[in-house]
């Protein structure tokens, strides 16, 4: 895994976890909002989409809805990050189509370890440059 699209609306959040991530070999591509996050997993397919869901405009679960029903997108692994982590929000995320839930505040080694776990259980050929 190389690459990750993060879908982040505070910019101290992203700024802080792309350079933790950084560390680890993992390239951060960061977007603002859900609109741009569908145009740039289109646009250049990440290994990963870590997706927060109170987002402007378009939200998380609706992002995820849409990209499960991508034919271009819909096999890219999405890791929810989430402070609403009630079992419903969990089980709600799960069923739009979640491949896994960090919850937030992030404890980075939990996400390491979710972004290995979806992305090697994934097609390897999926991701053949």
């Amino acid at each position: 895994m190389n690459n990750v699209l993060y879908v982040e609306d505070d910019d101290d959040n992203a700024f802080m976890l792309t350079r933790r991530l950084a560390r680890h070999g993992i390239q951060v591509r960061h977007v603002e909002d859900g609109e741009k996050a569908l145009i740039a997993a289109l646009w250049k397919r990440p290994d990963a989409v870590l997706l927060d869901i109170n987002l402007p405009g378009i939200n998380g679960l609706e992002v995820l809805k849409r990209l499960r029903n991508n034919p271009h997108t819909l096999d890219i692994p999405v890791i929810v990050l989430s402070a609403h982590v009630m079992e419903h929000d969990i089980l709600q995320a799960m069923e739009a189509g979640a491949n896994a839930f960090v919850p937030k505040p992030i404890e980075l080694q939990a996400l390491l370890d979710a972004l290995q776990r979806v992305t090697h259980s994934h097609n390897p050929e999926d991701h053949a440059s």
